[in-house]
């Protein structure tokens, strides 16, 4: 190498190396001082995304071990009262045989009775104010039967469940789905003017099935519309590719024509009932697809809706026809509205409309008669109330997904109040009601260790998914660190070194300054 007074190529290498030894002591500083590794993206950016992704997986399972944890506390408050309750009911059991004796006469049995009320009673307040978090959770809620005038399971809907806490009587309600928009609908028919609720499950489905695809067998989404309080589940049989609504048919016949037809189903004051006439319906109705065939008849100059039975027909306005007949003629220019009614099932009374049919003008060559296809039932739904002895449904979240089953679990604490035991009106002032009594106490207890076996089997599972929920966490938690944590004693020796390196080139720096100075000396001296 040529020794050179310009080019001072020791203090250039000196120089490079300094710059280095600094910039490494200042990445240990950074690992040492945070404790990562992987500090921003540059350092590895594979390692700071996965490690990042698992950091979020971790926050959602801590929080649901948490949930888990929670729901077991409160299945211990309410297995502990239901302990306590099922003591009261036993010592009934003793009063009630006691009065059955007939060693007692009618004012003894009346003391005893006393005693049998106030824990009567005393079941019933336990019952109401046993809660966690301010939820009650053996008063019970309200039960609903669900009634559907098709059948929703072909369209993949397996469950359609009103949320007792905010429905108040019987609900009517129209589902329907939107291929185009992946938009499923809920409307509520039961009140003066329909409402509804539209929810995009795209993002829903895609985290569930993958995206595009369809839900795979054994699993399920829950979709709330919270504005009408009512939860629809879609199970393995819902395409998403396929739409869900009201669709009208026309076969006029060879000599029937109907132009401009169009079917608008009701929406205004549906009762519950709708559901169970449509499916009274003896012939003309599928009970599968909703879709009722109405006949078309002519006598070569009127064409009428044929005669169904329990079903009824009003046209433009006119009087109800009666039930089983056919319909008004229509008038040949049109316009013609004619409104479907069905009838009641027993206990109801009368009919219900359905939905009206509007045509254009109307013609007719012969006698040969067609069908129309309305689907009036496609997507309705009702839930009738029952009573308040239905489960409280506790829901927690046990997972990071939306999946039911695996990430949202259901535990459904049993109703234990007088009424939910079948214990209304007992006494022991007789012996006949004592015998009474000691019959529907023991069924009581029955009810009441089947109860207790559910929330103990509940408790059990919440137990094991809180466990398991923590190994997950743990084990992530060790693939994260080995990702983004800085190894403390591998950065202490790197620093180390850095430093020495960073010292040993200063001195370095500081000698090769010099050579420019010793060979001016030989120039000198030369």
């Amino acid at each position: 190498m040529t020794v050179s007074i310009i080019a001072n190529s020791a203090a250039r290498a000196a120089q490079t190396a300094i710059r280095q030894s600094n910039d490494n002591l200042v990445v240990g500083s950074n690992r040492l001082s945070s404790g990562l590794r992987v500090i921003s993206a540059g350092d590895d950016a594979a390692a700071l995304a996965v490690g990042t992704s698992l950091r979020i997986i971790n926050r959602g399972l801590e929080t649901a071990s948490l949930n888990a944890s929670a729901g077991v506390s409160a299945l211990q408050i309410g297995d502990g009262a239901l302990g306590e309750i099922g003591n009261l009911i036993i010592r009934m059991q003793t009063l009630a045989a006691q009065a059955s004796s007939g060693q007692l006469d009618s004012v003894a049995r009346s003391l005893v009775d006393g005693e049998f009320q106030q824990l009567l009673t005393e079941v019933n307040r336990i019952s109401q104010v046993t809660e966690f978090n301010g939820i009650k959770l053996l008063a019970g809620s309200r039960a609903f039967t669900t009634t559907s005038a098709s059948n929703l399971n072909n369209a993949g809907v397996t469950e359609v469940r009103v949320d007792p806490a905010t429905t108040t009587g019987n609900r009517t309600l129209r589902l329907s789905y939107n291929s185009t928009t992946e938009s499923l609908t809920v409307t509520r028919l039961d009140a003066a003017g329909p409402s509804s609720q539209t929810i995009d499950i795209t993002a829903l489905i895609d985290g569930v099935a993958g995206i595009g695809q369809n839900i795979a067998s054994g699993a399920a989404l829950t979709v709330g519309f919270a504005s009408l309080g009512v939860n629809i589940t879609l199970g393995s049989n819902f395409n998403r590719s396929t739409n869900l609504g009201a669709t009208t048919t026309l076969a006029g016949g060879p000599n029937i024509s109907i132009a401009g037809g169009t079917y608008v189903p009701t929406t205004v004051n549906v009762p519950a009932t709708v559901a169970s006439a449509l499916n009274g319906l003896t012939s003309g109705y599928n009970t599968s697809t909703g879709a009722l065939t109405l006949p078309l008849t002519s006598d070569g100059t009127t064409v009428r809706f044929g005669a169904l039975a329990g079903v009824s027909y009003r046209v433009n306005g006119g009087a109800l026809g009666t039930s089983g007949a056919a319909s008004a003629g229509l008038v040949a220019a049109g316009p013609n509205t004619i409104e479907i009614h069905a009838d009641l099932q027993p206990p109801a009374s009368g009919t219900t409309l359905v939905g009206s049919y509007t045509t254009a003008a109307v013609a007719t060559n012969g006698v040969t008669p067609g069908t129309l296809q309305l689907g009036v039932g496609t997507g309705l739904t009702s839930a009738t109330y029952i009573n308040d002895n239905a489960a409280t449904r506790l829901t927690y979240k046990i997972g990071g997904g939306v999946t039911a089953g695996q990430d949202l679990l259901n535990v459904d604490v049993p109703a234990m109040s007088v009424a939910a035991l079948g214990m209304t009106g007992l006494s022991v002032t007789t012996v006949a009601n004592a015998n009474a009594s000691i019959n529907a106490l023991g069924t009581a207890l029955n009810t009441l260790s089947q109860g207790r076996a559910t929330i103990g089997a509940q408790q059990l599972r919440l137990e094991q998914i809180s466990q398991n929920l923590g190994i997950v966490v743990q084990n992530n938690e060790a693939a994260r660190s080995a990702l983004l944590d800085a190894d403390i004693s591998r950065e202490i020796s790197e620093f180390t070194q850095n430093q020495a390196l960073l010292e040993a080139g200063v001195a370095m720096l500081s000698r090769a300054n010099q050579l420019p100075n010793v060979l001016l000396e030989l120039l000198r001296n030369g």
